[in-house]
């Protein structure tokens, strides 16, 4: 018996940015509860109360906020909270309330905290996590938030702040919030200042300084309060600083230096050839358009004569004219730069140098290359400029000092500080003169010194001198030294470790592929968020015991006296699937020997010849369908007038051969030639969305792109307005806005799976297999305790021709370890790699190493008929229906069927894949329906996606497969009719 859901989860997206960004720019905790449109429903979360305590010491802040959300709903609901953090900075500490009280979390690696939150979320109880995401972003997850209570996040970081060109410490506070806040409170600290802190601004005009000593103190605590500004502090610099902040670490100290470096600079000759990279993807909305013109406009003026080559990127790369400019005049340019469309992902690797010659080049953009690899081919110098508050501030950097340009953040410098920024040739800070006490200094990287130098390491005796080298390459200009001494120890105010840390892993993260290990054991070690280190919250010791993961301070004396004699209560695992697969192996070589004879059977009448005329022919396909994705291009080239009218049903956008493994066919611009006369005919029908945005989308592909856009800002988040969209375009052959439109997906959040996963489905269906790849492969990256993860990776280098890496990628499923709530999830995942490896081996065999594969696993099995059915979201359950032209059902309630049709185990937790095989198919025609049975979440991805693979003579030679991918909701329950064959 098939389980229904027993609770409807909603997830919501608290959105909550603060950043060392101008105030004007920044947000703040903004609530919605997605996955429905009940407004009720999206009130029903909202901010209870904000806490917030901020101390200055020198040249460091640490800022902690605490945050409760209440829940006025009926329903349970899960939290989820994104937020991006200044360059360089990383969450310190993260705390959720457990049972009335915060518990603290701790360091775990980040797929294996996602794995243990999501399978502790299983079992309904209280787990927490906090992860980065791309970029210096970051996430956090929690549940449950229960229906009228409350919970409560504590959040903290630290973060050095950097003198302006005035040799002024800003401090900075978004308080930008829509609606008044029940209970507030802000308290600031700055210890051992001579001088008060001045306020720039603040919340409401009542917030002033104290002096107590050598401590300034301003306090607020406020009632249903809505600040009319947010807060920023300026603050004396040290000025030329000769000693540095040290923190004991048993024989060793930690140390932290601001270094005034008053060195001469070179101004830089710029060449009069110009390139400006111009990113024109959907995120470039999210940048300062007014603070990267007003850059440009005063690098143009400062230059006065030059010429510039426009290029614009987002999913492509497209030269937009040579701009010739005289005395600073420069408005062809900016008019057409004002006028530009934003749309489409990013992809990197498109940048041409052939296409866009220049000596040197301006790159506005943030970082993010969400549709292909972020790798650019430019051999010249590329100054990368940033002025979005969500960015990757290290794919920037690595760009700028790869290129020999410079990165310039334009949320914490001026347009006329950016432009003394690189006009100027700065010298570098080489390293420091042999010190055999003195190790791992940061940044350990040659980087320019613009004024200051903020430096950490460690020193072995924390009393001496420190002596640093300047210059130009490797040639030493000039010298300072720092006092090293032992008596300016922080006390305890400041955790310098942790900003050493924090330095030495932003070093390490801009050749992030060769550092992931440190990068992994630094942040466990100091309890710091990196990409590949998550902090974790759990609700019992039982939890901490059975995970195998240390547990916080408050827990450790209760871990250590329950862990005796509890070994068996550890988790269990799954390591690997070889001894199913080999069971399974023998399962289908019986099931392929066995010989079946299916009764005598007499064609029933084709109802749907008579029904040739009405509007609406086949009911099955009107409206069960009218949500669907998906939209099937018509085919020119009909197989006779009966089968070209009846359901008017047309060809799939994509036939695959066995013998290329690549795309055989010609609509939409992809390749492809007229079936054999003897295979069989597989068409689908053309699924059209009846949203009521798509009443407006009409008339030339050009007036409908107008409308596009024109309506785009009301479903600017909503994924299957873009999918929806771009089968219009598909459906009438402009394929490149399609794949366009398409490639905005990327653009909608980060790090999330299940939209790549309807990405990669769609870039299969429509044959973009190098960009397939890369999609599924992110998945991969993100979800590697998916057995599915693997499976469509393999599926991508088979489509790529990569046949090897996909046989050696599939087989790996067989060989993970996996938790067991995934393996009870995944059982009988066997069969479908078990298919794919042969079928695999079968075709490419002298292409293919096979000598690590299991000889029990190897056999050739043949079959006329293979039906795939994939979905993009766990907790769902969804079930393939094939019925035989002699009328009966295979499904999970009849997985055998007389004339031999088979049925893989039924999927009712995880993202399937369902599969259908008949190795002789009975004559005559095979419909195929999916039947949407539930799920136990709404999320930002929307609906549910599919994507159905049809196979005709698997394994052989005359293998043909088409894709057709559609989203499915709740209203879709009873079998929906995705496509036929006729044998």
């Amino acid at each position: 018996m098939k389980l229904r859901p027993i609770l409807q989860t909603l997830v919501l997206l608290l959105l909550i940015l603060f950043t060392q960004s101008c105030i004007s720019n920044a947000q703040t905790p903004q609530i919605k509860v997605l996955g429905t449109t009940n407004s009720a429903e999206q009130k029903a979360v909202s901010l209870k109360s904000l806490h917030i305590e901020v101390q200055v010491y020198g040249n460091i802040a640490t800022t902690v906020m605490t945050m409760s959300f209440i829940n006025k709903g009926s329903g349970i609901l899960e939290g989820e909270l994104t937020f991006p953090m200044p360059d360089g900075v990383s969450i310190s500490s993260y705390a959720l309330d457990i049972n009335g009280k915060m518990r603290a979390a701790v360091p775990v690696e980040k797929t294996r905290a996602a794995e243990v939150f999501e399978s502790v979320e299983h079992r309904r109880v209280d787990p927490g996590l906090l992860e980065k995401v791309e970029g210096n972003n970051f996430r956090t997850r929690i549940y449950p938030f229960p229906a009228g209570g409350s919970r409560t996040v504590k959040i903290s970081y630290e973060e050095e702040l950097h003198p302006s060109a005035q040799q002024q410490l800003s401090y900075r506070l978004p308080l930008d919030y829509k609606a008044a806040i029940p209970e507030f409170s802000l308290k600031v600290s700055v210890l051992e200042s001579s001088q008060e802190p001045l306020l720039a601004e603040q919340p409401d005009g009542s917030f002033s300084f104290k002096n107590k000593g050598t401590v300034f103190i301003a306090e607020m605590q406020k009632k249903d309060f809505l600040p009319e500004h947010g807060l920023v502090i300026n603050l004396p610099a040290a000025g030329d600083q000769k000693s540095a902040l040290m923190q004991k670490a048993g024989r060793s100290y930690y140390f932290l230096a601001n270094v005034l470096v008053n060195a001469p600079s070179r101004t830089h000759k710029w060449s009069n050839q110009i390139g400006l990279i111009w990113d024109v993807s959907l995120g470039g909305l999210k940048r300062d358009q007014t603070k990267d013109l007003a850059l440009l406009d005063a690098f143009i003026k400062a230059r006065k004569n030059l010429t510039i080559h426009l290029g614009l990127l987002n999913n492509t790369f497209n030269k937009a004219g040579i701009f010739v400019i005289r005395d600073g005049n420069w408005g062809e340019l900016k008019e057409k730069l004002t006028r530009l469309v934003y749309d489409g992902g990013t992809d990197y690797s498109r940048i041409n140098s052939e296409l866009l010659k220049a000596d040197e080049y301006l790159f506005f953009t943030d970082g993010f290359s969400g549709f292909g690899p972020s790798a650019i081919a430019l051999k010249k110098p590329v100054y990368t400029i940033n002025s979005s508050l969500t960015a990757d501030f290290s794919k920037l950097k690595y760009i700028s000092a790869r290129t020999g340009g410079q990165f310039v953040n334009l949320n914490i410098v001026s347009a006329k500080e950016a432009l003394m920024q690189i006009s100027k040739d700065e010298m570098q800070f080489i390293g420091i003169k042999d010190n055999p006490d003195i190790s791992e200094l940061y940044p350990a990287l040659p980087v320019r010194v613009n004024g200051y130098l903020s430096i950490a390491g460690l020193s072995a005796s924390g009393a001496e001198n420190l002596v640093l080298k300047f210059g130009y390459g490797q040639q030493v200009m000039l010298e300072r030294k720092i006092n090293l001494d032992a008596a300016a120890q922080s006390a305890g105010v400041i955790d310098v470790s942790k900003i050493w840390a924090q330095k030495k892993l932003a070093d390490m993260d801009v050749n992030y592929e060769q550092n992931k290990e440190k990068i992994s054991e630094l942040g466990k070690q100091f309890g710091l968020v990196t990409r590949n280190t998550s902090l974790l919250v759990l609700e019992s010791v039982d939890d901490y015991i059975r995970y195998g993961i240390e547990p916080p301070d408050e827990l450790r004396a209760e871990y250590n006296s329950l862990q005796k004699g509890r070994v068996r209560d550890k988790e269990e695992r799954k390591n690997g699937l070889m001894k199913e697969a080999v069971a399974m192996a023998a399962e289908l070589k019986s099931w392929w020997n066995k010989v079946f004879k299916p009764e005598k059977f007499f064609p029933k009448p084709d109802k749907s010849v008579e029904s040739i005329g009405f509007a609406q022919p086949v009911p099955a396909m009107s409206r069960q369908t009218a949500d669907a994705v998906v939209i099937a291009p018509e085919s020119e080239q009909r197989r006779g007038s009966v089968q070209a009218d009846r359901y008017a049903l047309s060809e799939i956008v994509v036939s695959r051969t066995a013998a290329m493994g690549r795309l055989n066919s010609k609509i939409a611009g992809v390749n492809m030639t007229r079936q054999a006369a003897d295979q069989p005919v597989i068409i689908v029908p053309e699924f059209k969305s009846d949203k009521d945005y798509m009443k407006k989308i009409n008339g030339t592909v050009e007036n409908a792109y107008q409308e596009y856009l024109a309506i785009r800002k009301d479903y600017q988040t909503t994924p299957s307005f873009y999918l929806d969209i771009s089968n219009w375009f598909q459906q009438h052959k402009d394929t490149e806005r399609a794949l366009m439109i398409l490639s905005n997906l990327t653009e909608l959040e980060l790090e999330n799976a299940e939209i790549y996963k309807t990405l990669t489905y769609k870039l299969r269906e429509t044959g973009n297999v190098k960009t397939e790849s890369f999609t599924s492969h992110k998945v991969l990256e993100w979800r590697p305790m998916d057995a599915q993860s693997y499976r469509d990776y393999a599926l991508a280098l088979v489509d790529c021709g990569q046949y090897q890496s996909a046989l050696d990628t599939l087989y790996s499923v067989l060989n993970q370890s996996y938790s067991m709530d995934n393996a009870v999830r995944d059982h009988g995942i066997e069969e479908i790699i078990l298919a794919e490896i042969n079928n695999l081996i079968h075709l490419h065999r002298s292409k293919l190493n096979v000598s690590k594969i299991d000889k029990k696993l190897i056999f050739d099995f043949p079959v006329d008929v293979r039906v795939v059915m994939n979905w993009n979201k766990k907790d769902t359950d969804i079930d393939l229906w094939v019925t035989d032209p002699t009328g009966e059902k295979c499904f999970y309630s009849n997985q055998r069927t007389k004339a031999g049709g088979r049925i893989s185990d039924d999927f009712t937790n995880g993202y399937g894949p369902e599969q259908f095989m008949i190795k002789k198919a009975v004559k005559g025609r095979y419909k195929i329906e999916v039947n949407y049975y539930g799920d136990n979440q709404l999320s930002i991805s929307g609906p549910t996606t599919v994507m159905a693979e049809i196979y005709t003579h698997y394994g052989t030679v005359k293998q043909e497969c088409k894709i057709i991918a559609l989203q499915l909701s709740a209203a879709h329950k009873g079998g929906v009719f995705i496509g036929e064959f006729t044998f």
